[in-house]
């Protein structure tokens, strides 16, 4: 499987089509996610998915199967603006400027699994007053949807896609990924070994059980994922991770990163 890393402002008109029928496929015809769109009127009548959170700092990591087509997708976004768990789904999250705060405990919750993590790697403290860091990053819009023949595949797919993530979230200085999913998926993640935890109570949303989570990215999440190699950039490094691709600064327009998993 290859896997492609660009931002908004890097991608090409037939990509962001080609993404956003993909997310349209499995969020909106079989998840039955009713989404607005609020960046093109008449998205949703040609079969695609986006919303206003799609704009040229996004940065989008999509995952292509043999045939080249998009088997899976996620989205990152800095925790310096708007971002979708803070802005439609702050009732999930107990303490938010706490898990937008890498020098403060982030809470787990009222009713949070709580994982305890061996690594410190989250020490450096930040001002009392920011409620938001380049160092913590919003994971959203993380789909895989495989064909019947390699659904034995899925669980592999997953490790790849949030290998992936986490690789570019890492390169971009994150410290801490947070985000509002399944928790089915949740538990997937807890599957493959990463410390997924909880911010605040499940809540059932369209029939499916939903909550907000935080991933730290430490030793323990990296080793999980197979990134023992890499090492926790400073928040202002944009290629410090040892690997052979190269993940773009977001702040760049014309690069784009590709690494095959």
């Amino acid at each position: 499987m290859r896997v492609d890393v660009v931002t908004g402002a890097q991608m090409m008109p037939a990509m962001r089509a080609e993404l956003a029928r993909f997310r349209h496929r499995v969020f909106v015809e079989r998840l039955g996610w009713r989404v607005p769109d609020q960046r093109a009127g008449d998205a949703a009548s040609r079969g695609e998915e986006a919303d206003e959170y799609d704009h040229e700092e996004t940065v989008y990591i999509t995952l292509r199967g043999p045939g080249e087509d998009i088997v899976g997708c996620a989205r990152l976004l800095p925790a310096t603006r708007r971002f979708l768990l803070k802005d439609h789904f702050h009732y999930l999250v107990d303490d938010l400027p706490a898990a937008l705060s890498i020098g403060r405990p982030a809470s787990n919750g009222r009713g949070a699994n709580r994982v305890t993590s061996a690594s410190n790697v989250l020490s450096e403290p930040f001002p009392p007053d920011d409620t938001a860091c380049p160092s913590v990053w919003e994971l959203s819009r993380f789909a895989l949807s495989l064909p019947v023949a390699q659904s034995h595949s899925a669980i592999q797919g997953a490790r790849e896609l949030l290998r992936a993530a986490m690789f570019a979230a890492l390169a971009l200085g994150a410290r801490r990924l947070i985000g509002v999913t399944y928790v089915s998926l949740a538990r997937l993640f807890v599957q493959l070994g990463v410390p997924t935890h909880r911010l605040g109570e499940c809540h059932r949303i369209d029939g499916r059980w939903v909550a907000a989570y935080r991933i730290d990215v430490d030793a323990i999440t990296l080793a999980a994922l197979g990134l023992t190699c890499a090492t926790t950039p400073a928040a202002d490094a944009t290629l410090p991770v040892q690997s052979p691709a190269s993940i773009p600064d977001p702040r760049q327009r014309h690069m784009t990163s590709r690494m095959a998993l």
